[in-house]
């Protein structure tokens, strides 16, 4: 069994409107960042954190908290959303944050060249984040 955690971009859940239902689809139908799970590999997700914000507002401990908090639940691979994946220009920085700091996470960006991102609009270029 594989312990995930999803890591999501609090932008698109609150301004637009975003539920994770299409990241949650993925994550059972094994589709798109989920596709590297062997169909008879068990995954329990354990826990959904959210991003403080932009690298403006973003504070690094917050993130660190969250993930350290996911440890009591032995995470073992963190999902960055597809929202965060596409969108975001610092979802490396985060990774590499992630990662430096909690070796034993794997952080897993979006597959997004192949998944549906229904909750974005079209016309995202006009929604100012």
């Amino acid at each position: 069994m594989t312990n995930i955690a999803i890591f999501s971009c609090p932008k698109v859940t609150n301004k637009l409107g975003c539920s994770g239902s299409d990241c949650l689809d993925e994550l059972r139908n094994r589709l798109g960042p989920y596709e590297i799970y062997d169909s008879s590999e068990s995954l329990e997700m354990i826990g959904v954190i959210n991003c403080p914000g932009c690298p403006a507002e973003a504070d690094s401990e917050r993130i660190i908290n969250q993930v350290q908090y996911l440890l009591k639940f032995k995470v073992e691979k963190i999902h960055f959303t597809n929202c965060l994946s596409f969108y975001c220009a610092f979802r490396y920085n985060y990774q590499v944050l992630i990662e430096g700091k909690f070796p034993n996470i794997e952080v897993v960006q979006g597959k997004y060249e192949s998944a549906v991102l229904s909750c974005i609009p079209k016309s995202l270029n006009s929604v100012k984040m």
